[in-house]
This record gives C-alpha cells, structure tokens and sequence, in this order.
C-alpha cells in the first residue's frame, strides 16, 4: 500500500460529478493505458472517490502538466499533429460505436454467465479505446485557460465579448445540435404545415437519434417518444421564439467570421497557438461527450442483466469492477459498503483495493485538505455567459438532488452533466466549481441565454440551499446578500 501514501504527496485537482465506478471503469483505464498507447504519454495514476452516487475524480497536478507540455511540444515539432490527433480520435470513436453495434446484436438472456462476463469487460474495453485520445483536453484545458483569459485581456481590455468570441468554438456541439432539429420540428408544428402522422414520424426519427441524450455517469436513460413530446411543448409554453433561435444556430458562419476578424488583430503567437489547439480540442472534447454518453447505454444493458442473473440491485452492482465479476454474488456486501463511501485507485501496473468506510473517508480527507468558508460572503470564477440577477441558491451535488430547483432558483453544481439539463432550464444563472470555456455548463448556459460562472473552486462549499446571491457574470462575481 506503499503506492497508495506516496499518493498522498502530490497536489490534485477534483473534478466532482455523480457518477458510480462501474459506468467510469472505461475513462479510468483510458488515461493510465488506452492514451499512452495513442499517444505515447498519459497518467500516472486515477483516484476515484464515491459517496452515495457522488464521485470526485482526481487528477495530479505534475500529470497534467505533463501532458500539456508534451502537446505543446508535438504541437510545435510536428506538422498538422492537430489533424492527426482528430483523425485518430475521429478513427477510435467509430471504431468503438462498430463494436458496439456488434455486442448490441448479442442476445443477453440467452448467453452462459461467463461469457455474459466476458461481454461487459469487452464493453468496458471498447470504452476505454474511444477515449485513448480525449484525456488530453484536461491537460491542456485545465492548465492553459487562465493564460488564455490573461492573454486576451491583455490584448482587449475589458472586453467580454472579445473574449466569449474568441473562446466560442468554430461548430456546434452536438448538444446544441440536438436543440435545433427539435426546434425545427416544433416550429413546423407551430405553422400548422404538417399532418399527426408527419408530426409522429418526426419524433420517432429523432427519438431513435438521441434516445441516449440524458445518459450520466451514474445510469442509462432510455428517453421515449412522450418524452420529446413533452419537451416541445415545453418549449411552445414558454413561448420560445423558433425563429429567432433557428436564424442565430444557422448564423455560426457569421460568428467564426467576427472570431476571425479579432484573431487578425492579436500579434502575440502563444495566444494564437493556444487558441487553436483549443479550437481542435473542442472537437474532441465534444465527440467524448456525444460517444461516451452513447456507451452507456451498452454498458448498462450488460449490467441489468448481470443484476438480474444474481438477484443483486443494480444501484450496488455499480460498484462493481470488471475484475471482480467472478466474485458474484459473495462480493455483493462490499459493493454495499462501498456506495456508502469508498476510493478507487489504478496504476499502468494494476489495481490496488478499494478503500471503504472510515478508512476511505480518512484517505480522502488527506488529499483534499480542507478549509473553512463559513466568513466568505463573495466568491470569484469566471464568466461564461453574460448576464447579471439575483436568486435563490439551490446546491445540486448529484442528480437526486435536482428535484429541488425552482423556475429562477440559481443552480449551484461541481459541474453540470446532460442529465441536469431539466434542472438548468429552470435555472436564472448557474454558478460551477469547475469547468472551461467549452464546458457543458457554459455551452448550455449560453444557449438558454442565462449568466453562468464557472471555474469557482469552491461555490458548493460556500453556498447553502436558500442563500440570495447576486450573480454577476459580466464579472464573474457571485455575492450573498
């Protein structure tokens, strides 16, 4: 457990988010064996933390670096070594969705236990591939951004749009994309210009694309035709002008353009280097989001059936690692331990125990080395969409937590994930502790029009459920009133 203490030593950067270890099996092999492989440098290590559905996901701070600089490094010694990483990242996830559609096919109820075995460990692999490659936007995104913001307010003082045009990325993430082929549907509905069964065929088409849309780090969700019946006329209820949103996705074009104008006027090559790498890592950044969120769905089909083979709920068998499958059922009162509270750890060498209970709890609390907040009345991030109000805190740490955001209320989140999309629709400004530029809080924030602040650090730690915030995102300020 040697390796476990010198753990202790480094400086880490938390990611929180909800998410259970049997849906993170995959990004967690990717970044210590999947990328060094792709790109012969990766990670030395992954540290999960779970409590109750709740994970921190742990970088170390020397590997972070250390991929940035060896991206800048390719960046600069290679030519078109932005392409490559595309086309290989491009090659890996249509590779993975093949593969998928081939384990799809598999008729789970009717395969023996151990190859039903073999099925999920092969999932969790082809999982781990699709990322080999992505897992280089935390190293560069998480360690450049500030630069780039101080770089840019070097340049433009004290202009926020010059800084949202030259971080807004060059397509449209398929999040965005999604919103605008039901807004299509929605505005022909609105004009009356087709039949009830044009109307059912629209739906069903574009049920069948993104049924998968609200899949998280924690389950699957199967979304049906009722569904995105229902989010139209949400939509029609609230009155959005279809119009208005259709013309401004379609004038991207003009946006790139306006990116282009300001990007001829900055001399300095380090900004313009690392907003191009940044452009290119949007993209995969995106496709990450869009095929991992798909993989879930196969990932969970497996696991159902192995829940239901042994008779075990599957909110405990998520606890479970693809190595210990052959451990079934006995292991089952550990899994359950586990949800309480457990760290995960893996090394290019292997995996080591999980850490459970107090033991866990002592472990994590070493490496995060916590502080009081309890005095700090205003808090700083930076701004991802513009926008300035005043509203009641609501503090969502996981998905079960949702349910309490109002229409206005302000949602206080570690990070934001398809699923609290619902909630964020409600929302009058969100505030993060982390998150870039092209984060899915601030594409989504800057979709729905409301202020959002990102990049906090420490706002689900200093606000508390019915605090009266002011959020002004224009300067990346949050303050209790």
């Amino acid at each position: 457990m040697s390796n476990i203490t010198n753990l202790l030593k480094k400086d880490w950067y938390f990611q929180g988010f909800n998410g259970v270890p049997a849906v993170l099996n995959g990004p967690t092999r990717s970044m210590v064996y999947d990328m060094p492989k792709s790109l012969g440098f990766g990670y030395s290590a992954s540290i999960e933390y779970f409590s109750h559905d709740v994970c921190y996901y742990l970088y170390a701070w020397e590997d972070l670096y250390k991929v940035r600089d060896e991206l800048l490094s390719h960046f600069k010694n290679k030519k078109n070594y932005l392409n490559f990483l595309l086309k290989l990242d491009e090659k890996k996830c249509k590779q993975a969705l093949k593969d998928y559609r081939i384990l799809s096919k598999i008729n789970l109820s009717k395969v023996n236990t151990k190859r039903l075995f073999g099925i999920w460990c092969k999932a969790n692999d082809i999982y781990g591939s699709l990322l080999g490659v992505s897992h280089i936007v935390e190293g560069f995104s998480l360690t450049t951004e500030d630069q780039i913001r101080k770089l840019i307010n070097e340049r433009f003082p004290n202009n926020q749009q010059a800084l949202l045009s030259l971080t807004t990325p060059r397509q449209h993430s398929f999040m965005s994309i999604e919103h605008y082929e039901l807004c299509l549907i929605a505005r022909a509905i609105k004009s009356a210009k087709l039949s009830a069964a044009s109307i059912n065929k629209k739906i069903s088409i574009h049920q069948k694309k993104y049924f998968w849309k609200l899949n998280g780090y924690t389950s699957a969700k199967y979304l049906d035709n009722e569904f995105f019946v229902k989010e139209m006329q949400e939509l029609f209820s609230k009155k959005v002008n279809f119009e208005k949103f259709i013309r401004e996705f379609e004038s991207l074009s003009k946006r790139t353009k306006q990116k282009d104008k300001l990007l001829k006027k900055i001399k300095n090559k380090e900004l313009l280097d690392l907003l191009k790498i940044s452009d290119t890592l949007f993209v995969i950044h995106d496709r990450r989001k869009e095929h991992m969120t798909q993989a879930i769905t196969h990932l969970e089909l497996v696991l159902e059936e192995i829940a239901n083979r042994f008779n075990i709920p599957l909110a405990d068998l998520h606890y479970i690692r693809p190595s210990e499958l052959e451990m079934l059922p006995d292991i089952w009162p550990e899994l359950k331990k586990r949800r309480q509270c457990s760290v995960y750890f893996l090394f290019p060498e292997g995996e080591l125990p999980v850490l459970t209970g107090a033991e866990a709890k002592k472990y994590f609390q070493k490496l995060e080395k916590t502080e009081s907040f309890d005095e700090v009345v205003e808090i700083k991030g930076n701004s991802a969409s513009p926008g300035k109000v005043t509203g009641t805190v609501k503090v969502c740490r996981g998905e079960s937590e949702l349910t309490k955001m109002r229409e206005g209320d302000i949602l206080v989140a570690c990070m934001t994930q398809p699923e609290f999309l619902p909630a964020m629709k409600k929302a009058s400004a969100v505030i993060t502790d982390e998150g870039g530029l092209t984060c899915h809080a601030a594409i989504v924030a800057r979709e729905l029009g409301i202020p959002c602040i990102i990049g906090t650090k420490n706002a689900t730690k200093v606000l508390k459920d019915g605090d009266l915030v002011e959020v002004d995102a224009n300067a990346g300020i949050i303050r209790k009133i």
